[in-house]
């Protein structure tokens, strides 16, 4: 075999050229060019912080105008409260004279109770309101503060203004308005010629010490609530002792003290009473 008839070698063929491996950020191309892209984020972004921070000062202006309207409301609340209160201080020696003579009443009775006499008011209701003993009825509640914390309203409030609200609503409910109701009930009997004997005459006696009790402590929570309010209403009307004054001479219980010269304390003087003394200096009624 001559060097024309040889057999060729076998060569394996060149590898073809692979194309480089990009990332996969690499392979993403927008079609509008990565500046435009990122341009276009940018303004998404914005226009989603900016809407955030819209709809927070939007919800911040609903808050404050609903905190200023519930100062209006709580100032009306703690005006009538300071006005109860100043009732509760005025009539406590009137309450405390009542209860003395009805006391003497049941000591010097004999078998029978000697009755008290029982007394009318037409002046507020369409019927007339008996009793034997006069005393102030009021609700002692601070309902527009429980609605606010109800609302979520309350926790908008300045903390300080948060506590001061709390302990008043605290103080108030303290006043035992459901036992006096009870008792004022219980002692009309002694409108009646009851027989007395000295079980009876104990419980008509006991019931007279408590009425005392509870009248003293509503008179020594109430100065500490007047006290309270006075030091911490911020804006306090000009004319708030004419306006307790108008309030506690239209007090039924007020006018049946003067009335029948039962004793009466100015309730301006609740400012320097001490208030773990049992009761004020009474003075009588003109």
């Amino acid at each position: 075999m001559n060097e024309a008839e040889q057999i060729p070698a076998i060569t394996a063929p060149a590898a073809e050229p692979q194309p480089a491996r990009r990332s996969r950020w690499q392979r993403f191309s927008p079609s509008m060019g990565w500046p435009a892209f990122w341009s276009e984020i940018l303004i998404v972004v914005l226009g989603v912080v900016i809407a955030l921070a819209a709809s927070e000062a939007v919800e911040d202006w609903n808050w404050r105008n609903k905190v200023r309207d519930a100062e209006v409301r709580l100032l009306r609340d703690t005006n009538a409260i300071f006005a109860w209160g100043a009732e509760q201080y005025m009539v406590r020696p009137c309450i405390n004279a009542q209860i003395d003579e009805l006391a003497r009443r049941v000591i010097v009775s004999g078998e029978a109770l000697d009755p008290a006499p029982v007394y009318s008011d037409t002046s507020a209701l369409p019927f007339a309101l008996s009793f034997v003993v006069r005393a102030p009825t009021r609700p002692w509640r601070f309902s527009v503060w429980d609605a606010l914390v109800a609302d979520g309203t309350a926790s908008h409030l300045d903390p300080a203004r948060q506590g001061y609200f709390s302990d008043i609503r605290h103080q108030a409910a303290s006043i035992q308005r459901n036992e006096v109701d009870r008792l004022l009930g219980r002692l009309d009997v002694l409108a009646l010629p009851t027989l007395l004997d000295p079980n009876s005459r104990r419980e008509f006696l006991l019931d007279l010490k408590t009425l005392r009790r509870l009248s003293n402590s509503a008179t020594i929570i109430s100065v500490q609530l007047m006290r309270a309010i006075e030091a911490g209403t911020q804006s306090a009307p000009e004319n708030l002792d004419t306006r307790v004054d108008a309030y506690v001479n239209a007090s039924g219980t007020v006018k049946f003290c003067r009335d029948h010269g039962l004793p009466l304390a100015d309730w301006r003087d609740f400012r320097g009473t001490d208030v773990n003394q049992a009761a004020p200096a009474p003075v009588k009624a003109p």
